[in-house]
């Protein structure tokens, strides 16, 4: 119920439930790989936690979880033993697999129905891994289109820095455009590839704002391992909400600040004692009876509640 209610939720896979590739263009796509993406997904997460592995296996994991028709949908030529359970299949960065970046769940979720988009899933690591989101587009921002046909003979790593040119835009498309592009081996499918449709190299590599240059899903771990207090913090963020069930306040930051400090080697159960026995996560502020004559308080006093 844990790796359901909130890891699934706080990387957004459950769009997975609301999108599909084009039927058209991507016949291949139905609800039975839709199916064994979420049980990926979900078993990775809950491998992580069950075994008490790191938090940071979360991102440079290498293992993953397949069936045969996923495995062969992945283009994995690993013997893989069952056409209906999802089994662990070690092993997986020989096959570029593992972790959440390779999850076609999340590869998936975060493409448009007709291509992929660098500006999803860029937006989608910085909000979900990095915690630091842009604001939204302005009203006269623009858009590309849908069908990638449509960009006039330029690629889409040209197109978007076309867009760019708009100054309401560059801002955020230089801190969002380089992660994207980091994924732009995998389809709108999750699958892995070396070229576009049109027979064009596949572009995945490109620059942040600071002249940072990520080059491909390495490039990738490379920046974000860097990272690795802010990947912290906002995981801490999102699992004190979590248990809270409330907006995080200002007086929780000193309990999100242990967390970080527990390191890249703690465990999900080590940050889940941490705020099981801190005072937010045990009590409430409540109203406070009058005290007896006698100055002590009574013993059924509903001085303080639980709160979960």
């Amino acid at each position: 119920e844990f790796v359901k209610n909130f890891a699934l939720q706080w990387l957004q896979v459950q769009r997975l439930d609301r999108f599909s590739p084009d039927a058209k263009l991507f016949p291949t796509f139905n609800d039975q790989l839709r199916a064994a993406m979420f049980k990926e997904t979900e078993l990775f997460f809950e491998s992580v936690i069950r075994e008490d592995r790191s938090i940071f296996e979360l991102l440079d994991a290498d293992y993953t979880f397949l069936n045969k028709d996923l495995a062969k949908f992945y283009g994995v030529t690993k013997d893989i033993k069952s056409a209906e359970q999802v089994e662990l299949v070690e092993g997986a960065n020989a096959f570029y697999r593992g972790g959440v970046f390779r999850l076609g769940a999340i590869l998936t979720a975060t493409s448009a129905p007709l291509r992929t988009s660098p500006v999803k899933r860029g937006d989608w690591i910085l909000r979900r891994i990095l915690g630091t989101p842009v604001p939204p587009p302005p009203a006269d921002a623009g858009s590309l289109p849908a069908d990638e046909k449509q960009f006039g003979g330029l690629s889409l790593k040209a197109k978007l820095e076309q867009h760019k040119r708009n100054p309401t835009c560059a801002n955020c498309h230089l801190r969002i455009d380089a992660l994207g592009f980091s994924l732009e081996r995998y389809d709108s499918m999750g699958r892995r590839r070396d070229k576009y449709s049109d027979g064009k190299p596949i572009e995945d590599a490109a620059a942040l704002a600071d002249k940072t240059e990520i080059a491909g899903v390495e490039g990738l771990l490379k920046y974000v391992q860097g990272k690795d207090a802010q990947v912290r913090k906002t995981l801490s963020f999102k699992l004190v909400g979590y248990a809270l069930g409330r907006t995080v306040l200002a007086s929780d930051q000193l309990l999100v600040e242990r967390m970080v400090k527990a390191g890249n080697d703690a465990t999900f159960a080590q940050l889940a004692t941490e705020i099981a026995v801190s005072k937010q996560f045990r009590n409430r502020l409540g109203q406070e009876e009058a005290k007896p004559a006698n100055s002590k308080v009574a013993l059924n006093a509903p001085t303080r509640k639980r709160e979960f």
